[in-house]
């Protein structure tokens, strides 16, 4: 249960970490000038909305962790709720 918990817990901080490091000024800032180029439907996931961010940035989490593919779908809701409730 508790590795559930982490899974879930490094995956929402991985895409608010992903979100806060391509913000203006940050180390990763010249990515989202990449990013700028893909269709504005990918705009959110890839680096405008953290809660959307979860599941671009969230899933390689998962799975570098070992995370089994068929909770993904929980896992990322899990995720995106803790990081709705981080950005409040």
């Amino acid at each position: 249960m508790v590795d559930h918990v982490l899974i879930v817990a490094i995956m929402a901080m991985v895409a608010q970490g992903a979100y806060v490091s391509q913000q203006e000024g940050m180390i990763l800032h010249l990515l989202t000038k990449v990013w700028g180029y893909l269709p504005a439907y990918l705009h959110k996931p890839t680096f405008t909305c953290p809660i959307c961010m979860v599941s671009v940035w969230g899933v390689p989490t998962a799975l570098v962790l070992g995370a089994e593919p068929m909770l993904l779908p929980i896992y990322l809701l899990a995720s995106a709720g803790i990081n709705s409730i981080v950005n409040q």
